[in-house]
This record gives structure tokens, sequence and C-alpha cells, in this order.
């Protein structure tokens, strides 16, 4: 299973973010790149715990549904997403990509003995934050085409 915590994925990551382009055409939905470098940077923020999430209640923040959906079963395109990650505007490009860069390495490196609720999910492991982390880049990345 694919995870951040695992420095080959990280680092595979990381190389992807790096192809992504400003320009680069979204596949669906209505965010451009620029965008979504900025609500992947606040998602990792919510997982280190700097931006406060709301406190989750709801079918998705139960047993066994959260973790089938951090875990195993496929996103649809146009999930629900908490407020919280959609904080950031856009800046510069490429400050805002080695943003996210730094901030997705300092969450592989993380070591934490308590992680902060998911918004959405809530109560997390660091392990469902790195699947999670993972599932949710790969998601967006697609969605460039990288």
């Amino acid at each position: 299973m694919q995870h951040i915590f695992r420095p080959e994925v990280c680092e595979q990551l990381q190389v992807r973010i790096r192809h992504l382009r400003p320009e680069t055409p979204v596949r669906w939905g209505r965010s451009n790149a620029h965008q979504i470098v900025c609500h992947l940077s606040d998602q990792v923020r919510l997982a280190l715990g700097e931006i406060p999430g709301a406190p989750a209640s709801g079918a998705l923040s139960r047993w066994p549904l959260n973790k089938l959906l951090i875990h195993v079963l496929p996103w649809p395109k146009g999930a629900p997403t908490p407020k919280e990650a959609w904080s950031s505007k856009p800046g510069d490009w490429q400050a805002d990509v080695d943003t996210l860069s730094r901030l997705l390495e300092q969450l592989a490196q993380a070591k934490a003995d308590a992680w902060p609720a998911h918004p959405l999910f809530g109560k997390m492991s660091g392990r469902d934050w790195a699947r999670l982390t993972y599932r949710h880049f790969d998601h967006h990345l697609r969605q460039f085409g990288v």
C-alpha cells in the first residue's frame, strides 16, 4: 500500500510535483494547477496541526467508513473537501511549489505520538495521514496528467 512514510513513494511524488506547471491543463474539475498546489499544502498543514480543523461529525468520521475511504475505496471526482484545505491563496508559483515540497518532506519525516483529527474523517493515526496524503496527492497530480 502506497504511503508517504516510504521514502521512495515520497520521492516519486516530489518528482511528479516538479513536473507540474502553472499552465498545465486540468483534465477534470475547476481548479487550476496553482490552486491545487496551495490546496495540497493546506492538507499537509492540517496533517501537521498547523491549520486547525473543525471537529468531524457525520458518517465519514466513523469506523469503518473512514478507514475504507482513507485506505481502500476509490475516490470519486468532486468528492467533498474540508474548507480548511482551501485556506491558502496562490502567490508566486515557484515559492508555492517549494513550500509544498518542503511540507511534504516534513510530513514524511514526522514522528508524532499524537496526530490531529481530520475535519471529515475524524481521529487519524500517522499511518492514516500518510496514506491519505499519498492518495490525495496522487488524485490531484493525475488531475493534471503528472
